[in-house]
């Protein structure tokens, strides 16, 4: 989980798109561990279909968008989802050089469990995530802890929360 936590200091709260209000598929903004595995399936998954690939459409996603999601119905959590720590993905598959929904559902998230990762039920198909359901509050509260250790050492106060201080801090010691 530390790790997690790291990578949410480091990399997410010092990027642009923070607070995007749109998706973001960037790979880039998943936890390396994550982004390796889901590799690892990709590549599995083309084995059985060679011409056909899989990609995601929404990576870190920011807890503006979750909200909006939220209040859509779209989605059962107001903030702190996972793809908020780059550890979720939403998959979609690219046939003939276009994206669709209508590869095999079923043999990708069979690939997923079979390497450690863990997916959602049927209402959020294509979902991917590093931890299961079990493990996110425990997460939640690594990451909290982790900011505080950072926000001690860097004389701002101590609240767990990504403020503007604590942002303008770690994009000063994280370049």
């Amino acid at each position: 989980m530390e790790n997690i936590a790291d990578f949410f200091l480091k990399k997410l709260i010092t990027d642009e798109r923070w607070n995007s209000k749109n998706p973001v598929g960037d790979q880039a903004l998943l936890v390396p561990e994550f982004l390796d595995r889901l590799n690892t399936c990709v590549g599995i998954y083309k084995q059985t279909y060679p011409e056909q690939s899989v990609t995601f459409t929404e990576t870190y996603r920011s807890n503006a968008l979750q909200l909006k999601y939220y209040n859509q119905g779209a989605s059962k959590i107001k903030e702190n989802g996972m793809h908020h720590y780059g550890i979720a993905a939403d998959s979609i598959f690219i046939i003939n050089g276009k994206r669709s929904y209508k590869g095999d559902v079923v043999l990708l998230r069979k690939i997923y469990v079979d390497n450690g990762l863990t997916i959602l039920g049927m209402w959020d198909a294509l979902h991917v995530q590093l931890i299961p359901v079990g493990k996110q509050q425990l997460l939640r509260k690594t990451v909290v802890n982790r900011l505080k250790a950072f926000q001690k050492e860097q004389g701002l106060q101590q609240t767990g929360l990504v403020d503007s201080a604590t942002i303008e801090k770690a994009k000063a010691v994280f370049p």
